[in-house]
């Protein structure tokens, strides 16, 4: 009888739903900002400090043109607009995809005039 009864609670812990992972969607779309201004920049991803964010903007500080200085990555549907005033008014852009495997964003970059005109894909994701 106590078989059948640890039996019974062993398959009922089974049978429980587990809890869905959290993926955190902030720290990917922070990622995958930073990868798109090292792409503009020709600039490593760690150069790039988030200082914050307002509404749909992410704002980031590197050392750039001799200088501190901040740029504004700001998040439309499925588009990105960077700007900096370093850049004298220049903006680039970037398209994001949500990609098929759960918590990747990857972002296709094309700006030009920048310092890398390359077009590129950059891409993130979460852990669980």
């Amino acid at each position: 009888m106590m078989k059948k009864v640890m039996t019974a609670l062993f398959l009922a812990l089974l049978l429980v739903p587990q809890p869905a992972r959290a993926i955190d969607e902030e720290a990917v779309m922070r990622c995958l900002m930073r990868e798109i201004l090292a792409s503009l920049t020709c600039k490593s991803v760690d150069d790039f400090r988030f200082v914050g964010r307002r509404d749909e903007v992410y704002v980031f500080n590197t050392h750039y043109a001799a200088k501190f200085t901040e740029f504004y990555c700001q998040v439309f549907d499925k588009d990105v607009v960077v700007t900096s005033r370093a850049w004298q008014g220049k903006m680039a852009s970037a398209r994001i995809k949500y990609e098929s495997q759960p918590g990747c964003i990857s972002a296709t970059v094309n700006s030009p005039w920048s310092e890398c005109r390359a077009p590129r894909v950059v891409q993130c994701c979460g852990s669980d």
